[in-house]
This record gives C-alpha cells, structure tokens and sequence, in this order.
C-alpha cells in the first residue's frame, strides 16, 4: 500500500531540492514535499529570500521536480544563481527597471500640443 493515499490515486508530488552550483548532478537533498506545484514555488522562493535575499550566490540552485505516476520525474521550475547573474539588465533592455514599482511624475507633466495646431493650414 502506497505512503500516501494522494499519491497512491495518481495525484502527482512535487519536491523542492537545492542544488550545488547550479547543477543538477550536486543535489543537496529534499527541502519541501507537497501536492500543490504553487505552494512548492512559493516555498522555493521563500526559502531563496530566507537564505540568499541578495542573491549573492549563497544558493546555488533550486528545482521543482514533479513526480507523476509509474515514477517519471520531470523538472518543472529552477533557479540558477549563475544564469541569472548573465542575464540581460532590464534598465537597458526596456529603459527602466521592470521589478521596481513606478511612481507618478512629481511635478506637473507638459502636455503635446494638439495635432490640429501641427497640421499646416489649420489652427
């Protein structure tokens, strides 16, 4: 008889493991067991702010795994500390940092003069 009965019914578990580096042959073990894919992200990214809130690298790694039935595994969600340090600055990509929140010009903000008044022979 199957451990849990969840499990047993054909409902898939979701595991949070560390690894070392980045890589996927260095695992450091089980964080978190669970049935739900959300609450195992969200125990992942908790346990990435808890441990490297700056991400200076002090995790390495981080993967979902979903275990279905007839034992297949399948890597679903990862953090890599590495492959994040390469990417692309969103401040160049876009003109302004995307993960910060935006806030409304403090002065007053100029207004483009109306199209009539730029089309010649109108006004």
């Amino acid at each position: 008889m199957a451990e849990d009965p969840r499990h047993a019914a054909g409902q898939p578990t979701y595991e949070v493991r560390e690894i070392l580096d980045g890589d996927a042959w260095v695992d450091m073990g089980i964080l978190y067991r669970c049935h739900d894919y959300v609450e195992a992200v969200e125990f992942a990214l908790d346990h990435l702010g808890r441990r490297d809130p700056r991400r200076t690298g002090a995790v390495g790694g981080l993967q979902v795994i979903k275990n279905a039935d007839r034992g297949r595994r399948e890597t679903v969600w990862t953090y890599d500390h590495a492959e994040q340090e390469s990417r692309p600055d969103p401040v160049q990509v876009w003109g302004f940092d995307v993960t910060r929140r935006w806030n409304l010009p403090t002065g007053p903000v100029q207004r483009p003069t109306p199209l009539r008044s730029r089309l010649p022979g109108r006004a």
